[in-house]
């Protein structure tokens, strides 16, 4: 493990490392990547004004605590989830298409590019174009697996010499991933519905890859939502026991 935290990993472990329930070697990197970066430090600073601005609000003020709620979420930058731009493809994505045959990337972009073109969700039970079910092996072959939470997902292709998979995904509504860290890049194109990322409010069309180390945790918030997801390698979780359960592996 790194002894450097990119922003993007300490920002998802700022609540528990507040809460005290990182463990020692967490907090160390935390407290490491803290020392040496002003603008996670400052981002530490107002998660910690949030409970005193909301201790000095009347309980008969809901409007004011609200207000003051909205006013400490802006001040991270954070007042909600802001909307993907129409982009044809990520820059990270484009440099996989170029750097050689993909075949799972591929189908994804040609995915994206009837979707996009549609403004909306395709026909059919899974939103998949006609022309994307012509080059998947026949639907009586899939094989779903069940999920956590109502959660669905197929393997539609795979590459095992180059760790990539071509996946099907469902995810009702309400359903929150747990936090993640890639161990190879990941593109998500969402078919239909709506799903937060990293703060990005995504829906038919939107397309956001993730480049290897990359860490989130995906929530289904207003709509069930179907994606198409190019996966390369596996993840690992970054809950406050995993560094240890890791090493206990280890011996």
């Amino acid at each position: 493990m790194s002894l450097f935290l990119t922003c993007e990993a300490t920002s998802t472990l700022l609540s528990d490392f507040e809460d005290g329930s990182l463990s020692l070697w967490q907090a160390f990197l935390v407290r490491l990547h803290l020392l040496f970066c002003p603008s996670c430090r400052a981002i530490l600073a107002t998660m910690r004004a949030l409970p005193v601005l909301m201790d000095d609000l009347e309980p008969a003020a809901p409007e004011a605590a609200e207000a003051a709620l909205d006013g400490a979420l802006a001040a991270l930058g954070r007042t909600g989830p802001r909307a993907w731009p129409a982009t044809p493809v990520p820059a990270e994505a484009r440099d996989l298409l170029e750097a050689g045959p993909d075949l799972p990337l591929a189908i994804l972009a040609q995915a994206h590019q009837t979707v996009a073109s549609a403004r909306g969700p395709q026909p059919g039970p899974y939103h998949l174009p006609q022309g994307i079910l012509d080059r998947l092996p026949p639907e009586d072959q899939w094989h779903w697996v069940d999920g956590a939470q109502g959660r669905r997902r197929v393997e539609l292709l795979k590459d095992p010499q180059r760790g990539l998979r071509l996946i099907l995904a469902f995810s009702p509504t309400g359903v929150r991933a747990k936090a993640h860290r890639h161990l190879g890049s990941e593109s998500i194109l969402v078919l239909a519905g709506r799903m937060n990322d990293k703060g990005l409010a995504l829906t038919a069309g939107d397309w956001v890859h993730h480049a290897r180390g990359s860490v989130h945790a995906p929530e289904i918030r207003d709509e069930d939502c179907w994606c198409l997801i190019r996966e390369e390698g596996g993840i690992e979780a970054t809950g406050p026991l995993d560094w240890l359960k890791m090493n206990r592996a280890v011996k």
